[in-house]
């Protein structure tokens, strides 16, 4: 008897474990939306053409750029271990004040990505998220010079990243380590006298680190 009740007890815990293990936090058919923001820090690459009169010149320049970012997004469970979806952020860039108007530049970035992620592993509690996006970038800086010239650029915008979550029931909190690239090569200006002599012929921004935190909330059942 107190065999058959050992039996039992072992049988239990295990159909206890199959059945916490079998609940996911990702699933077919789930959709799971997200607010997020996060600081970026890219190496910065800008080719100018200029024309001297008697002679041209290009100009490589190299920098560091940094900017904070907040967004929203969904993700819908095309199966257990595959979503897609959408996402829209807004980047404010970091700027020093500029010793001749005593102004900050202000420089911005759109992004509209659509996204593919894969889910290894996903538990009651936990989702690592394995994924990538590409789409739109839409580019905008306002120098504030006596010309009051303004850069605008739109191109393409990518990344790979590692997004693990954590729920608490519907509801979670999310981190992010990713490696954005951004590359514009139709800068324009407003300004006719610049454009004459001037033409940037690319601006590219590559990751060198971006950390990224958000909450989300899981909609719909596992059918």
């Amino acid at each position: 008897m107190l065999k058959l009740f050992r039996i039992g007890i072992i049988l239990y815990c295990c159909a206890l474990c199959t059945k916490v293990f079998a609940q996911s936090s990702f699933h077919k058919g789930a959709l799971v939306t997200e607010l997020k923001t996060g600081l970026e820090v890219y190496n910065l690459y800008a080719s100018l053409w200029q024309d001297l009169g008697s002679r041209t010149r290009d100009t490589l320049y190299e920098d560091k750029a940094g900017n904070t970012y907040f967004g929203l997004g969904a993700e819908y469970g095309l199966h257990k271990l595959i979503g897609v979806g959408a996402t829209f952020s807004s980047h404010k860039f970091f700027a020093e004040t500029d010793s001749t108007t005593g102004k900050k530049n202000d420089t911005r970035a759109n992004n509209f990505l659509v996204l593919v992620n894969f889910h290894p592993i996903a538990t009651k509690k936990f989702d690592l998220v394995i994924g990538g996006d590409i789409g739109y970038s839409r580019f905008k800086l306002k120098t504030f010079d006596k010309d009051n010239t303004v850069l605008t650029a739109g191109e393409l915008a990518m990344s790979a990243y590692l997004n693990p979550r954590i729920y608490f029931g519907r509801f979670g909190i999310n981190f992010k380590l990713s490696t954005p690239y951004l590359k514009y090569n139709n800068v324009s200006t407003n300004n006719a006298d610049f454009n004459k002599n001037n033409k940037y012929n690319n601006l590219k921004l590559s990751a060198a680190w971006c950390l990224g935190f958000g909450i989300q909330y899981r909609f719909l059942e596992e059918k």
